[in-house]
C-alpha cells in the first residue's frame, strides 16, 4: 500500500498536523507501506526525520486545500491510492473533487467542515464522540476518540530513569505563543530543581530561550532532540500545551498538566484525563497552585497517570492503519 500525506508545518502554523501525520507514515513503514510526503513549508529538521524513516518528502507550490492544489495532487497520485489529509485550510469541496478517484483519509479536529466527504475519519480527541460526525460524514469510517491517538514509537519504548525526577516543558515545534519561557520562570521560581525544556525546530526564538537556561541554572534546554521521549522520561510532571503531546505523555504512563493555549484545543477543558488550564486570554490563574498540588501529591500523580494509560495505550496507529487496509473504492 502506498500511503500520500498531504499537510503543512511552519513556524506560524506549528508542527501539530506534521507530527500526527508522521506518527502514523512511521507505523506505516514498520509495516513495511510505502508513504510520500506532500508539503509545502518545512523545517530541515523535519524533513531528515522522513529521510531517516525512508519517506519521501515532495515539495508542492500550490496552497493547501485550493483547486489548483487538487489538481497538483492529481498530476502524482494515480486513481485508487490512498491521500491522508491533514490541515484546517481543506474544505468540502477539496474532498468532493477528490472522493470518487482515491481513498480519502482525514485528520480533523473541529467538525466544521460539511460535508465531510471522506472515506475514513480520524479525530483523536476526549470528546471526539460527542461530535456531529454522523451527520456531516454520514459514509465515512471513523475512528474517534483516545483508542485512536497517533502515537510515535518512541513513546511506547522503556529508557533507563534519570537519579532524580524533573518538570518537563514541552509546547510543541514551535511554541507561537511563547509559553517555554513563562512556564519555566514560573517553574523556577517556585523552586523546580530541574526544568527541562524541549522545543522543536520551528521555534521562533530559541536564542531567548538559551538566555534563559544561561540565567536560571534549573533550567536544560532540549532542541530538537532525536528522542523526546528519552527526555521525557522519569519526569515528575510534564507541563505542555494540549493536544497530541497530551496523548504521549499518556502514552508512557506519566502525568501531565495541560494548558489549552488555541481556541482548537478548547475540547481538551471539557473531557481530559489529565488536569487542565485555559490560557487562551494568556497566562492561566491557577498555575502555580496547581502545579504545586501536584507536585506534593505522588498518589495524585499516579492515579492520573494510570487513567490517561488507560484511555491511551499508544496503539492508536495500528488501529488506524487497519481501517486504511480495509478500505476499497
Amino acid at each position: 500500500m502506498r500511503i500520500w500525506v498531504r499537510t503543512e508545518a511552519s513556524t506560524r502554523i506549528g508542527l501539530g498536523h506534521f507530527m500526527r501525520c508522521y506518527a502514523l507514515a512511521e507505523a506505516a513503514r514498520m509495516q513495511g507501506h510505502e508513504v510520500v510526503f506532500l508539503i509545502n513549508d518545512i523545517a530541515e529538521a523535519a524533513i531528515q526525520r522522513l529521510l531517516n524513516l525512508g519517506i519521501r518528502c515532495r515539495h508542492l507550490d500550490t496552497s493547501i486545500g485550493t483547486p489548483q492544489d487538487v489538481a497538483a495532487l492529481r498530476a502524482v497520485i494515480a486513481p485508487g491510492e490512498v491521500i491522508v489529509s491533514d490541515s484546517y485550510a481543506i474544505g468540502p469541496d477539496y474532498y468532493n473533487d477528490l472522493y470518487t478517484d482515491y481513498i480519502l483519509v482525514a485528520m480533523d479536529d473541529l467538525a466544521v467542515v460539511r460535508p465531510l466527504n471522506v472515506h475514513l475519519l480520524i479525530n483523536a480527541a476526549p470528546s471526539a464522540e460527542t461530535r456531529p460526525y454522523d451527520q456531516i460524514a454520514p459514509y465515512a469510517v471513523k475512528c474517534l476518540g483516545p483508542a485512536y491517538a497517533l502515537i510515535r514509537h518512541e513513546f511506547r519504548q522503556t529508557y533507563p530513569l534519570p537519579p532524580r525526577g524533573h518538570v518537563s516543558v514541552i509546547f510543541g515545534g514551535s511554541d507561537p505563543y511563547g509559553f517555554t519561557a513563562r512556564c519555566a520562570e514560573a517553574l523556577a521560581d517556585m523552586g523546580a530543581a530541574e526544568i527541562r525544556l524541549i522545543v522543536g525546530p520551528a521555534h521562533n526564538d530559541v536564542d531567548s530561550l538559551r538566555a534563559l537556561c544561561a540565567r536560571r541554572e534549573e533550567c536544560r534546554l532540549y532542541l530538537s532532540p532525536d528522542n523526546v521521549a528519552e527526555v521525557l522520561s522519569g519526569a515528575t510532571l510534564v507541563v505542555t500545551a494540549a493536544g497530541g503531546s497530551l496523548n504521549e505523555v499518556a502514552a508512557m504512563k506519566l502525568c501531565a498538566l495541560g494548558l489549552v493555549v488555541a481556541d482548537n484545543q478548547a475540547s481538551w477543558l471539557l473531557s481530559s484525563p489529565f488536569p487542565m488550564l485555559d490560557a487562551r486570554d494568556g497566562w492561566p490563574e491557577g498555575f502555580e497552585a496547581t502545579v504545586c498540588t501536584l507536585l506534593d501529591r505522588p498518589d495524585v500523580r499516579s492515579s492520573i497517570a494510570m487513567r490517561a494509560h488507560a484511555q491511551i495505550d499508544g496503539r492508536g496507529c495500528e488501529r488506524v492503519l487497519s481501517a486504511i487496509a480495509s478500505l476499497t473504492l
